[in-house]
């Protein structure tokens, strides 16, 4: 049976409180829009790795990782995008020269390229574990997204400059994002909408940082968290609650999904 909508949700800051959970009531706020026809999505910067705790405490399988990169719609992988070998191997070295770490992304592994505080601050702030050390996966394997592990936001400039094909997320102050240019959450969704053939179906999404940006700027009804960034909240239809008061049942009830 055809759905009555999607409804995509951000992870940190949307759909987790701050211990990296979703909350009992969330769990069955997203049962009960699920009875009622719509499909929720995570639709996050995390790898699949990063994301299996939520599959296993909810009803979701459908999700957006790494920023538009790695798609799966019900358990079945729809869509992928990957960063060239030679833009990584520049990549690298640039990290090398300012002693950053740099995390590789594939659709089933995470490994960085040294130890460095900033990686473990990067990794300890979303309560996961810090990757092993693999300086070499990105010559053998293909890479969906890599993360730079630094706190020098000075140097943020250096890596848009040299990398104009690379979009740069800061969605830490320990970490950014990096995918090809172009892409996001909104092209994830794009891509995901055309090869499932339900480029009609009503669009739902809550975010709260600027990874969300273009994603609810995209889908039909954007849902600003309370604690979402001012420019968020300034695309959004409609700004709910925060991610820890509410924000998230608050929202399904406005919209009529639960």
């Amino acid at each position: 049976m055809k759905p009555k909508s999607f409804v995509f949700f951000d992870l940190d800051g949307t759909l987790l409180n701050n211990e990296s959970e979703v909350e009992p009531e969330v769990v069955k706020a997203l049962e009960q829009m699920q009875l009622n026809g719509h499909i929720p999505f995570i639709a996050t910067g995390r790898s699949p790795l990063e994301i299996q705790f939520i599959l296993k405490s909810t009803t979701i399988d459908s999700f957006i990782s790494l920023n538009g990169q790695y798609i799966v719609y019900q358990g079945k992988e729809v869509h992928r995008s990957s960063i060239s070998t030679d833009t990584l191997i520049r990549l690298k070295q640039a990290t090398e020269e300012r002693y950053f770490a740099l995390s590789f992304y594939t659709s089933d592994k995470i490994r960085a390229t040294r130890e460095t505080s900033s990686l473990k601050k990067a990794y300890q702030f979303i309560h996961s574990d810090a990757p092993s050390i693999d300086g070499s996966l990105h010559l053998t394997e293909e890479i969906l997204m890599a993360l730079i592990l630094s706190t020098n936001k000075e140097e943020d400039a250096y890596f848009k400059k040299h990398f104009p094909e690379l979009s740069f997320y800061r969605n830490t102050p320990y970490s950014i994002d990096t995918i090809p240019k172009g892409n996001s959450k909104a092209t994830g969704i794009t891509e995901l909408m055309k090869k499932m053939a339900f480029e009609n179906l009503p669009t739902y999404a809550f975010g709260d940082g600027p990874n969300d940006i273009e994603m609810i700027d995209h889908v039909d009804y954007g849902i600003s968290m309370g604690n979402g960034i001012p420019v968020l909240k300034e695309k959004a239809t409609y700004v709910t609650s925060g991610n820890t008061h509410g924000g998230i049942i608050e929202g399904l009830k406005y919209f009529d999904l639960i």
